[in-house]
């Protein structure tokens, strides 16, 4: 590196510190008592993050929820996936629920609190399908072909959505990557999902279980072949 280039790198680097703490917040805000914690304010580049998205699947008419096991490494998740460039969250989220679990999935409209504004031509409705949760992890340089290692790793966040199958739901095999194969579905009651799974996908299970029930009790309920499974509370 010249003498020049080291100068500019080092001022970039000092702006970088100088704009952290410009961003940096005395009081972090209160969240709710779903979240692990408020994060104070930060900026990365396209170089530092990750999008990722994942998919609770349910089954209405039986309300039990599709965890994934991973038959070689032995432990349970719920479908998810990094997003491929071009592609929206949400069609990442269909994608990956279809490739990791075998079941063609669709969105779940719920009584979801969203903090995302109605579309001005649409005004405020009850239902919607926004993302019910986000996590976020850091990842650690990954080995490339030659055997060398990134310079950096990076922050994986991943936003979740509630997707539904119905009761009569047809499951494909072979539908995931090769390095997916071992994955095998299972239709859990929430009970034996929340014992299964692990990490921040208990966080995000409790969360979306807790806005599915919330949703039963408000609205009159159909699921996906007609039938009512819940009745409107007033």
């Amino acid at each position: 590196m010249s003498a020049r280039q080291e100068s500019q790198h080092n001022e970039t680097d000092t702006d970088a510190v100088h704009w952290s703490k410009q961003l940096q917040s005395p009081v972090l805000p209160r969240l709710s008592q779903f979240a692990s914690g408020a994060v104070d304010a930060t900026a990365w580049s396209s170089l530092d993050f990750l999008l990722g998205a994942g998919t609770v699947i349910i089954q209405p008419t039986t309300h039990k929820i599709v965890v994934v096991y991973h038959k070689t490494q032995k432990y349970w998740f719920f479908p998810r996936g990094r997003k491929d460039v071009g592609e929206s969250l949400e069609v990442a989220a269909l994608r990956e629920a279809y490739e990791e679990t075998g079941y063609r999935a669709t969105f779940l409209p719920l009584v979801n609190p969203t903090r995302q504004p109605p579309a001005p031509s649409e005004g405020r409705t009850l239902l919607n399908t926004e993302a019910v949760y986000m996590t976020f992890k850091p990842f650690h340089p990954r080995r490339l072909s030659n055997g060398q290692r990134e310079a950096q790793g990076g922050q994986y966040l991943t936003f979740w959505y509630v997707a539904q199958i119905p009761e009569n739901a047809i499951h494909e095999k072979g539908t995931g990557m090769p390095d997916e194969q071992d994955f095998e579905s299972h239709l859990l009651t929430y009970e034996q999902a929340m014992k299964n799974v692990w990490g921040e996908e208990v966080l995000v299970l409790r969360y979306a279980w807790e806005v599915y029930q919330h949703t039963l009790k408000t609205v009159a309920f159909t699921s996906l072949d007609g039938s009512s499974i819940a009745t409107c509370t007033n």
